[in-house]
């Protein structure tokens, strides 16, 4: 059974991960193919390209969308399903040396950090990161 995605909201409730999405202006095929992988993702069926390991529980989807590559950042929920802390996007201009952002990934380790001391705080879902 796949696990259900859940989306990282602010300290305020802002829908900061759907925002950003939004941003992003995806054509439909993208859609398609970040529904797919995400439900890949779900679902453990992941191939070792998909995704890279960022360390701390964090971890790095990657989707090549041909002249666009967008990078997911998310971490696993114990006894939960994938939580998405961000979406970003770069244009691809070459084949090689499309790096990420270290900057989108330190968002990602902020948002996971607050996520987690809410989580911790309130007691009300499971805090703990494969």
């Amino acid at each position: 059974m796949a696990k259900r995605w859940e989306f990282y909201r602010s300290s305020v409730d802002a829908d900061v991960v759907q925002k950003e999405i939004a941003k992003c202006r995806m054509k439909r095929d993208e859609l398609v193919r970040l529904q797919k992988i995400m439900e890949r993702t779900a679902r453990d069926e992941l191939l070792p390209k998909d995704r890279k390991p960022l360390g701390e529980g964090l971890w790095e989807l990657r989707l090549n969308c041909g002249e666009r590559i967008f990078r997911l950042f998310y971490s696993e929920v114990e006894g939960a399903g994938p939580l998405l802390l961000g979406l970003k996007f770069v244009n691809k201009k070459s084949t090689q040396g499309i790096k990420t952002d270290p900057g989108d990934i330190e968002t990602a380790r902020k948002r996971l950090s607050e996520w987690q001391t809410r989580q911790s705080g309130d007691g009300s879902a499971p805090g703990a990161l494969k």
